[in-house]
């Protein structure tokens, strides 16, 4: 096969999956806006749980610094191998950093959503003194 072709075919894909995607995206949110809309106009009681949306943006930040990090070390990794002439033989145990990074990211968010949970037990809204 001539390899112009798979160029072209790997910047074909490079360009319209990125972009079907955000179609894919324009639409559910689309979807989503009626969907808020039907409610509303059937009188339900739309709350935002800003604790919910906080947890979910501090779990997406670790997750996003872990594989930041994960990414970092794997590159260093492989940087190192290949000055040493090791690159080809252990290039997959450098990227298996990334979603070892990403993992230990989940656990830290889990004890910390885990703490919170547990102080949020032991305090009880509206006594003073936090007793039971």
């Amino acid at each position: 096969m001539d390899p112009r072709i798979i160029q072209m075919a790997i910047l074909a894909a490079a360009f319209w999956l990125p972009m079907l995607a955000l179609v894919a995206m324009y639409f559910f949110r689309k979807l989503q806006l009626q969907e808020r809309l039907a409610a509303i106009e059937r009188g339900a009681d739309l709350v935002v749980d800003r604790e919910a949306s906080a947890g979910r943006t501090r779990r997406a930040g670790i997750v996003c610094i872990a594989g930041g990090l994960g990414i970092s070390a794997a590159a260093l990794i492989v940087a190192s191998l290949a000055h040493e002439g090791l690159a080809p033989a252990l290039v997959g145990q450098a990227v298996a950093v990334v979603p070892i990074a990403i993992g230990l990211g989940l656990l830290v968010d889990y004890r910390i959503a885990r703490r919170e949970l547990a102080v949020a037990a032991r305090v009880v809204p509206g006594r003073p003194d936090g007793a039971r």
